[in-house]
């Protein structure tokens, strides 16, 4: 019998973020912080603020913050669920922002729930979504094999499920991590919840509460047996499933016995290419063809009748994962390859699409890096598939460009996720590229203009290459993670020779002080290490834990004009702020979704106008500081 885990105060749900919008902390600098209420006051405007030593703050270290990117609120980064509630509004499950959104079935905005990470209430990967008929909302977590129950709310009910092969645990396939792909599938009739075990190659029954698991069907390609189930649907005394990997749909009995199939591998009619979900409507069942990019329309009894995909149409669809009607015969499509939900008749006549895409200039997909040149330009680099590009924004935040493409033989045409980014005196940029073992060297067009690092094995060779800084001399300066050491190479690529070999254990990241110390995010040994160009070393502090001055993943490293630290806390969801020889002046932030809060912090940059800039990783978003780095002019 599958036990319900301990739950904790579900998580809250964030106010909603506007692009590049000011936070303003009125009153925030003029409290003495001496009574108990005014350090709440503090808190609630200061998300996690400290002060000199890791004393309580007497003031916040910043005075307002900008954002770049929402959350969610309406936008879309891989969506792959859908359900309808008991009032016809529509819940989308969407992979890259670990949300669950509510949307009219207009596609108005209505609100959201959940957050990046493993704790009760929190979200990974979410391929699957089902609603009982008192409303409440089953969420299929593929990244942490789990079911999770939610009121129409977003408060947490409970959950069941852990990673395994016993009946009543999980695989869904996807493994840990936002950027895996989600597996499963689940649906509720009656009084009962039908889940896709889709590793396990199993189809299980369970009571609402996740006891009682029943096996309904095993591993195999005869009928009633399944090979990586994907999405469920029950339809009276029917459960359609959508087998993924025996390229068919199936129709069982609610205790499993075989009924009707339909399905093998190919395009023609009657022929599936990964189906991965289905929906049912009166005669009509509706499978989601996933790799043919097309809804494929059969009988009850799975007789196909057509296929439809808009193509030709503002409508056309790409790599489809879920569909759902409504009470009227609409079907509602996650055209996934188009961040988007489309809307359809029966028939297959496009009617509208609603959801801003990931893509959409000015939304981010987990960005890593962050970076600001003596204009005040910003530069982020985001991590998606194979995507991966990188984003320019002027001075006021306005997006100006995308980079995507950073050509040369030797290294394709492609980048498969830039982990930091910095920019060269002449404007240009260095990126650091860690699955391909380089540097690339971009303007901001885009053009290639070189590469450190040699996949063949040459003496200047890389592996996983985190991060990356210029020196005001054009130097560059790679933290070479996996060989646990700075590279240092000159302004045109020629290799200059290494740094603290011996000393650093796993540097993500380095900067280059005004003295022209570095400073290195070393997170094999949670901590900061302070090596001079040649290479002797200065200081160190930090150590592992949560207390102030210490670190989980220390990710990255800023340098202001003044010599100042900042460091981007990324296990414990903060920044910290110390002197050159790392007596901390001031910390803020905490694991969390409102602003101020961070999700996994990864890159962390200054810039000339005194503003700090974190890449909010989880959260999908990079906030902007103001007040929080020393002030120098923009030119």
């Amino acid at each position: 019998m599958a036990v319900p885990r301990a739950l904790r105060p579900p998580t809250t749900v964030g106010a909603l973020l506007v692009l590049v919008a000011a936070f303003a902390l009125g009153g925030c600098g003029g409290s003495d912080g001496t009574g108990a209420s005014a350090a709440r006051a503090l808190t609630a405007r200061c998300p996690g603020a400290l002060g000199p030593g890791g004393a309580v703050a007497t003031r916040c270290p910043y005075t307002a913050i900008r954002t770049i990117g929402r959350r969610g609120e309406g936008v879309l980064r891989c969506p792959e669920a859908l359900a309808f509630a008991p009032n016809g509004d529509l819940y989308v499950a969407d992979q890259f922002s670990h949300l669950v959104q509510r949307f009219s079935p207009r596609g108005r905005f209505l609100g959201q729930w959940g957050s990046y990470g493993a704790g009760p209430g929190e979200l990974g990967a979410v391929d699957a979504l089902a609603v009982d008929g008192s409303g409440d909302v089953y969420v299929l977590d593929s990244s942490h094999d789990r079911v999770e129950r939610f009121s129409p709310a977003g408060r947490l009910l409970g959950e069941w499920g852990s990673p395994g092969h016993a009946l009543g645990q999980f695989d869904f396939g996807s493994g840990e991590g936002p950027d895996k792909p989600p597996g499963g599938g689940i649906a509720v009739g009656g009084s009962y919840v039908y889940v896709a075990d889709s590793a396990n190659n199993r189809i299980v029954r369970f009571d609402l509460d996740g006891s009682h698991p029943v096996l309904l069907a095993g591993p195999g390609s005869a009928p009633g047996q399944v090979s990586g189930p994907r999405g469920l649907t029950v339809a009276g005394s029917v459960l359609y499933v959508a087998d993924e990997r025996n390229h068919r749909v199936q129709a069982l009995t609610l205790s499993g016995r075989p009924l009707y199939a339909e399905g093998t591998f190919g395009k023609g009619p009657g022929q599936f290419v990964n189906p991965f979900g289905v929906a049912v409507h009166g005669a009509r069942v509706y499978v989601v063809d996933d790799n043919n990019n097309r809804i494929a329309v059969l009988t009850r009894d799975l007789h196909t009748v057509e296929e439809w995909s808009g193509a030709g149409t503002r409508y056309a669809l790409s790599y489809i994962r879920a569909a759902a009607v409504d009470a009227a015969g609409r079907l509602y499509i996650a055209d996934t390859g188009n961040e988007r939900i489309v809307v359809f008749t029966g028939s297959g006549r496009g009617l509208r699409a609603f959801g801003t895409p990931g893509i959409t200039p000015g939304q981010l997909i987990a960005p890593l890096a962050v970076a600001a040149d003596t204009a005040g330009n910003v530069l982020v680099a985001e991590t998606y598939g194979s995507r991966s590009p990188i984003y320019l924004f002027n001075s006021a935040l306005r997006y100006r460009t995308r980079i995507e493409r950073g050509g040369g033989a030797i290294i394709g045409s492609h980048w498969f996720g830039p982990s930091s980014a910095a920019f060269a005196s002449d404007g240009s940029v260095w990126v650091a590229d860690p699955r391909n073992d380089i540097v690339r060297h971009l303007n901001t067009r885009g053009s290639f203009l070189g590469a450190v690092g040699d996949p063949a094995g040459a003496p200047s060779s890389l592996l996983s290459p985190e991060g990356a800084a210029v020196a005001p001399s054009g130097e560059l300066y790679v933290a070479d993670t996996d060989h646990g050491r700075i590279a240092r190479f000159a302004s045109n690529g020629q290799p200059l020779g290494t740094l603290g070999a011996g000393v650093l254990h796993e540097p993500l990241a380095v900067a280059v002080a005004p003295t022209g110390n570095l400073y290195v995010a070393d997170a094999g040994d949670d901590r900061i290490v302070v090596l001079t160009p040649a290479g002797t070393q200065l200081a160190s502090w930090g150590g592992v834990g949560s207390a102030p001055g210490h670190f989980k993943e220390p990710a990255g490293v800023a340098v202001d004009g003044a010599g100042h630290v900042f460091v981007a806390d990324r296990g414990n969801g903060r920044v910290q702020e110390f002197t050159s020889n790392g007596r901390l002046l001031a910390a803020w932030g905490m694991s969390g979704i409102a602003s101020g809060e961070f999700s996994r912090p990864t890159g962390v940059a200054t810039d000339c106008r005194g503003e700090v800039l974190v890449a909010d990783t989880q959260n999908n978003r990079v906030q902007i500081f103001a007040g929080a780095a020393s002030r120098s002019t923009c030119t």
